[in-house]
C-alpha cells in the first residue's frame, strides 16, 4: 500500500476494530512523541477500547501540559500477547521503543498488527503498515492526518496535543522544518480550541539557574576543528551532577540540549555540530547541520540512531572522555 491516504484508512480500520492497543513512544520522549501517543489515548478512550501507553525514561511531571500525558506509563507491559494492535510513534528505529525483542517476536508470531507512524528516516522493516513522511514537521502532524482522513472529530485535547508536537519539533517555528503546512495545521488546531499562548509559554519557559549553568559548562567544553568544520561539546555525568548542587527544577533539560546544539551549529564556519552528554552509563548524542550536502542521519545511524538529514541523534553505552583533540566515547569496562 504505497498510497498515503490508503495507509491512513487501513491503519484506522485496524485500530478501531481492535480490543486492546499498545501505544509506544520513543525512550526519553520529547513533546512530539508524547503528543502523538496522547492523541490516540483520547481516541481510544472515546471508542472505549482498552489501551496501554508506554515510553521508557519518561520524566515525572515533564510535559504535563500535554493532555493525557499523565496516563503514559514509564514501565513496559508485562507481555505483548494481549494486544491486537501495536502503534509505534516517532521512534526512528525499533531500538528506540525499548521493546525491540518483544515487538519482533510479535511480528514472527503474527499475534498483533504493528503500525509504525513516524517522520524520521527509515531505519528498518518491522511494521505491517508503515506510515512515514519525512516532509512532515512532526509525527503529530501525521497523526492529525490519520484522524482527518477518517472524519474523526478533533477535540480540544487532540488539537492541543497536535500543536504541542508541532511546536516542540519546530522549535516554536524557528527550525528549518517550519513548513507552510506546519503553520497551516497549527492554525487549524487553534480553530479547534488549542491554547497557543499556553503551549508556547510551557515550551519556552524553562530557564532556571541550572539551565544557565549547563549553558556555561557546554560552552566551556566546546572543541572546534576548523579543518573539518566539526564543532563538538560534551558534559559528563559528574559535571552535570556537580552543577545540580540543590533540588532545583530540572524540567525539560532534554530540550535544553537540543537548543544548545542548534545554537552552536549556527556559529560561523561550522558544518556539523555534535553535542554529547553522559547519563547513567548511556551517551546521548545530538547532531545538527545547516549544510544541504550533509546528512547527519547517516552519521547517527552508524551509532544505532537516526533522525532527519539536518537533525539526528543516537544513544549508546559508554562514558565520555575529553582529550586534546576533542571528545571520545569510551566503552564501559566489564
Amino acid at each position: 500500500m504505497k498510497n498515503y491516504e490508503e495507509k491512513l484508512k487501513k491503519a484506522w480500520q485496524i485500530i478501531v476494530n481492535s480490543k486492546n492497543v499498545l501505544l509506544i513512544g520513543h525512550l526519553s520522549p520529547d513533546s512530539d512523541a508524547l503528543s502523538s501517543v496522547s492523541v490516540f489515548i483520547d481516541v481510544l478512550s472515546s471508542l472505549q477500547i482498552d489501551y496501554y501507553a508506554f515510553t521508557l525514561l519518561k520524566k515525572e511531571n515533564e510535559y504535563e501540559y500535554i493532555p493525557h500525558s499523565e496516563k503514559i506509563q514509564n514501565t513496559p507491559p508485562k507481555t505483548l500477547k494481549n494486544f491486537d494492535a501495536i502503534i509505534v510513534f516517532d521512534c526512528g528505529s525499533i531500538e528506540r521503543t525499548a521493546l525491540e525483542k518483544e515487538i519482533l517476536e510479535t511480528k514472527i508470531n503474527k499475534s498483533a498488527y504493528i503500525i509504525d507512524i513516524d517522520h524520521h528516516q527509515k531505519a528498518s522493516n518491522y511494521a505491517d503498515i508503515e506510515i512515514r513522511r519525512q516532509d512532515k514537521a512532526s509525527t503529530s502532524m501525521i497523526v492529525y492526518d490519520v484522524l482527518k482522513a477518517n472524519n474523526w472529530p478533533i477535540t480540544k485535547n487532540i488539537s492541543e496535543a497536535v500543536l504541542s508536537g508541532i511546536i516542540g519539533d519546530t522549535g516554536c517555528f524557528t527550525h528549518s522544518n517550519s513548513s507552510a503546512e506546519a503553520i497551516k495545521v497549527a492554525a487549524e488546531t487553534l480553530s479547534y480550541g488549542a491554547a497557543f499562548h499556553k503551549i508556547i509559554k510551557e515550551s519556552t519557559n524553562k530557564s532556571n539557574l541550572l539551565s544557565l549553568k549547563i549553558w556555561g559548562k557546554m560552552i566551556d567544553n566546546i572543541h572546534f576543528n576548523r579543518k573539518t568544520g566539526l564543532i563538538s561539546s560534551g558534559i559528563t555525568e559528574k559535571e552535570l551532577n556537580d552543577l545540580e548542587d540543590n533540588e532545583e527544577d530540572d524540567k525539560a533539560v532534554e530540550d535544553l540540549f537540543g537548543i544548545i546544539v542548534s545554537f552552536i551549529c549556527s556559529i560561523k564556519d561550522v558544518k556539523v555540530a555534535l553535542l554529547l552528554r553522559e547519563e547513567k552509563g548511556i551517551i546521548k548524542g545530538s547532531l545538527r547541520t545547516n549544510q544541504d550536502y550533509i546528512d547527519v542521519s547517516k552519521i547517527a545511524s552508524q551509532f544505532g540512531g537516526g533522525g532527519h538529514k539536518k537533525a539526528a541523534g543516537f544513544s549508546r553505552k559508554g562514558y565520555l572522555e575529553r582529550t586534546e583533540t576533542g571528545w571520545k566515547i569510551r566503552n564501559i569496562q566489564k
